[in-house]
């Protein structure tokens, strides 16, 4: 194996990459957490339709299951770069919503 040092533009997008990654992380938990976000519509949601909202829940949690067992059987870490590809996107969509207010 041959040691090859990264370039001026790979150091960038890795850091880039990276940055993005952490505040889709951040812009997730907060939707996810603030007052009216998604996990309190969530929990109003199964609340109010009790019987038919768990078996849905339950249909997702093993579609979620499913479809990271397929992942990994493409590739070992093919759930891991769409994981960071999703929250790089959310990081874009974040800080675009925070500088449109």
């Amino acid at each position: 194996m041959e040691y090859r040092a990264k370039n001026y533009f790979e150091s960038l997008t890795w850091l880039l990459m990276n940055c993005l990654m952490w505040v889709g992380v951040i812009g997730v938990a907060w939707n996810l957490l603030k007052p009216g976000g998604w996990l309190f519509w969530i929990i109003d949601l199964v609340e109010r339709n009790q019987p038919a909202s768990f078996y849905c829940l339950a249909v997702g949690v093993l579609g979620l299951l499913a479809g990271k067992v397929w992942l990994d059987s493409v590739d070992p870490r093919a759930s891991y770069h769409l994981l960071t590809a999703v929250c790089a996107f959310a990081g874009t969509f974040f800080v675009l919503s925070l500088l449109l207010l």
